[in-house]
């Protein structure tokens, strides 16, 4: 069993090192990257979303530090996003940090009102604070081709960088859910307070999550500036990432490794693919109905859908 699994991984990789010698149409690898992008934000997303149980939709937040950062440093200061990239990373873990210990004592509804008014004030600095971000008008990133600025004339690089980053950020997900922090993550989702009474270090726990989460999805950011070479509020910290990025994730399976990738392979072509040929209106409604048909069909994601469905095929044949 383990060879096979070996074996199948072997496979698997090879076949996405080999996609963009295969799909050479633009806009199919520029859809493969942008799916490679939201899975990496869905995944950063579930270690606090699904694993700590704390929904955040204020993740576009740091998504957009994490932009920002890397960018002001490029433009400012001529630094590497190389190097940017994880300037922007320890500042968003540490806002992520200081987030977590100040809604310590929310739970439920409470929890997700604070996470959505801290994502809404990023946004409305964002906006504001022209003489730094230039507002609504934006920053570009001027091309300057090469490995070390993280600007490439073709999309080839791009692909293996977000493949990078999303194995970055599965890869952690598995080491958290091997660790003891794995535990004492999934046991403060169940119970907060049942966990607490067995001696589960509550406060350390959430602050941990909350900046492995935010120092993720802060390096997600670095790549869409880099990919884009444009960034501005509305692209970087608007509401509606963080519901995506949320979404993304409970579409695919929270609190599983694999669902996060699940669902961007799902939710990002529909929405894509739709806007592409139905176009404004129509297109948001055919998406929406598709993601109440998969929730309804899926209740517990797409990844658990098919463990389900593993689940009986195996006892189906044992029997």
């Amino acid at each position: 069993m383990r060879l096979a699994t070996i074996l199948g991984g072997a496979v698997l990789l090879a076949v996405l090192l080999a996609v963009p010698l295969v799909v050479t149409n633009l806009f199919w690898l520029n859809l493969a990257i942008t799916v490679l992008l939201w899975a990496a934000l869905a995944s950063a997303w579930n270690i606090s979303g699904g694993l700590a149980g704390g929904l955040s939709l204020g993740h576009a937040a740091y998504f957009g530090i994490g932009a920002y950062v890397t960018t002001l440093l490029f433009l400012r200061l001529g630094i590497s996003p190389w190097l940017g990239m994880w300037a922007g990373a320890a500042l968003a873990a540490a806002i992520g940090a200081g987030l977590a210990t100040i809604t310590l004592r929310l739970r439920g509804p409470f929890f997700v009102l604070a996470t959505l008014a801290f994502g809404i004030v990023i946004h409305i600095v964002a906006v504001n604070w022209r003489e730094v971000t230039r507002g609504a008008a934006g920053l570009v990133l001027p091309f300057s081709g090469g490995p070390e600025n993280m600007m490439f004339a073709g999309l080839a690089p791009y692909w293996y960088i977000g493949l990078a980053l999303v194995g970055l950020c599965v890869g952690t997900t598995i080491a958290i859910r091997r660790s003891r922090l794995g535990y004492y993550l999934v046991a403060l989702r169940e119970d907060e307070d049942a966990a607490r009474s067995l001696g589960v270090r509550v406060v350390q726990c959430k602050v941990i999550a909350s900046a492995i989460s935010a120092a993720l999805t802060a390096l997600a950011g670095t790549f869409y500036a880099t990919f884009v070479q444009y960034i501005d509020p509305a692209s970087t910290t608007q509401f509606n990432i963080s519901v995506q990025i949320a979404l993304v994730a409970i579409v695919g399976g929270m609190g599983t490794v694999i669902g996060p990738v699940l669902g961007a392979l799902v939710v990002v072509p529909l929405g894509e693919l739709s806007r592409a040929y139905l176009g404004g209106g129509p297109a948001l409604m055919v998406y929406g109905l598709l993601l109440i048909v998969i929730v309804l069909a899926v209740p517990r994601g797409i990844a658990g859908g098919i463990e389900s469905v593993t689940r009986h095929l195996r006892r189906r044949r044992n029997s």
